[in-house]
């Protein structure tokens, strides 16, 4: 069944910025062609060809960033001056023809819906006046009694930061590495993705006029080849790294020999698990929404729906009305409500996933029109049937494979019953019912009745459990994973006893 789609609005004719490296202050471009062309994945045509910095570009930013660490001086700026140029950058981003620029080149690049990448570019200044704000705290800088007078507790960063964004939701990944890391004082290098570069490149473009000392930030464009020589390189110090399993588990390997901090926010097979008391209908919006949004190409999407075997019959009737109505389509049409796949490999992965689960007893539910586009669309997908051992691993597209239970300790099981832990829903009208389970998830996070892209709370950190991850994210957190504590003050003078 197809759909037709509707004229993109003015708004969206736009043209992706040309591909620069931004290394020890110039604008270079990058001279390595990696003979490919990014794709519009709504129709296939041809955007940009994909280059990458070469090994002497690469060696000239390392050289940069590690003689801006040992000179210090984006370090010693005072926390309150590194704050109110955070508050600039936001500043200069919180501006209309920056935010559509940021969110053209996410939804032609990645499928994301221009409505939903129009938020993420509204939100991104906000993430750099969140930093801004903490400075303002005095965390990074306290003074503690001590024996002998004031102690100083000063947390500095380790030194010279890699920061590798991936293609999903790369401004808001993007803009909060580079806020946390500056706000540290740590001089940085991002690396986003290949297949999904021009946010940060806007980004670099409005922090390369503030004037930061030459070294502190720098961007390079290259695929995982290219990641793979920076994360190797003992002077980088510090690794804020969001993407796929394997690639964390590569990265936790070159830097276990030299200690390096690594912050790893990876993926999940997030369970929706529906009590027979919830409220039906919010769930089956809810269900709809971790299917679609993003396109679930994002680490917090559903993955296992699991749902009270009284209750199933009517929550997927209400589902299939919610995803009948739901309009899949161009990622520029305003009026899309879910986009296509990124690219072939992501299509061709999914439509295996599919497969193998059919082909393992599972019945391929799908009730949303396909549009008239030859792009990567696959339809919000659910999948009856599988054995639970058959849906351990994560799909990261639109499909969820059905559970049913009979009782919360089999509801428990089949949530806690996958090595990731990244996030989890829960759907009851017993809210003291829903949150004493909640406590009993192994994960990093828990939403009751409610599925959303925001936090909880915009202080409270995104936790990783198991294969999702290590350590925390949040405004707090992420910069003081840049940093180390530095103790200083006078001290007694023991005397040896003979």
């Amino acid at each position: 069944m197809k759909q037709t789609t509707t004229a993109r609005d003015d708004a969206t004719v736009q043209h992706l910025p040309s591909l620069f490296n931004y290394i020890d202050g110039d604008v270079v471009e990058p001279v390595v062609d990696r003979g490919n062309n990014l794709k519009n994945p709504n129709d296939l045509t041809d955007l940009q060809a994909q280059k990458s910095a070469s090994d002497d570009q690469l060696q000239t930013a390392l050289a940069a960033a590690d003689r801006a660490h040992q000179q210090a001086e984006w370090e010693n700026v005072p926390a309150g001056t590194r704050a109110d140029i955070l508050d600039t950058i936001a500043d200069r981003l919180d501006n209309p023809e920056i935010a559509a620029r940021m969110a053209y080149a996410d939804a032609v690049t990645t499928g994301a819906v221009i409505q939903t990448t129009r938020l993420m570019a509204q939100l991104a200044p906000f993430v750099y006046r969140a930093s801004a704000s903490y400075l303002r705290t005095g965390a990074l800088e306290k003074v503690l009694p001590g024996k002998l007078g004031d102690v100083s507790y000063l947390r500095r960063p380790w030194g010279p930061a890699l920061l590798v964004v991936p293609w999903n939701g790369p401004t808001a990944i993007g803009s909060h590495k580079i806020a946390s890391a500056l706000a540290a004082g740590a001089p940085c290098i991002i690396k986003p993705s290949e297949w999904a570069p021009h946010s940060a490149l806007v980004m670099a473009e409005v922090i390369q006029d503030c004037d930061l000392p030459q070294g502190t930030f720098q961007l390079v464009c290259g695929n995982r080849d290219l990641g793979s020589k920076l994360v190797s390189d003992e002077r980088i110090k510090a690794i804020s790294f969001t993407g796929g399993t394997a690639g964390g588990r590569a990265i936790a390997h070159a830097c276990a020999d030299s200690f390096r901090p690594t912050q790893l926010e990876l993926g999940g097979n997030n369970p929706l698990v529906v009590f027979e008391d919830a409220d039906l209908e919010l769930a089956a919006e809810g269900i709809v929404y971790g299917l679609s949004n993003l396109n679930a190409q994002w680490c917090r999407a559903l993955g296992r729906l699991l749902v009270h075997s009284s209750v199933k019959e009517r929550l997927l009737e209400l589902v299939a009305e919610r995803l009948g109505k739901l309009k899949l389509g161009d990622s520029l049409d305003p009026t899309s409500e879910m986009g296509p796949l990124i690219h072939e490999q992501q299509y061709r992965s999914i439509l295996s996933t599919i497969e193998q689960l059919q082909s393992s007893g599972g019945k391929v539910l799908q009730f949303t029109a396909m549009p008239d586009l030859p792009g990567y669309f696959v339809p919000p997908t659910l999948i009856d049937g599988c054995a639970p051992e058959h849906t351990i691993e994560e799909m990261f597209g639109p499909v969820a494979c059905i559970h049913t239970f009979d009782t919360d300790a089999q509801a428990l099981a089949l949530a806690n019953g996958t090595p990731f832990g990244l996030a989890a829903y829960v759907y009851s009208r017993n809210e003291a019912r829903a949150r004493h389970f909640s406590t009993r998830l192994r994960t990093g996070g828990v939403k009751i009745n409610g599925y959303s892209l925001l936090s909880l709370s915009p202080d409270a950190p995104r936790g990783a459990w198991g294969l999702s991850g290590l350590g925390e994210e949040g405004t707090a957190e992420s910069i003081e994973f840049f940093t180390g504590a530095r103790v200083i003050g006078v001290s007694p003078q023991d005397k040896i006893i003979n």
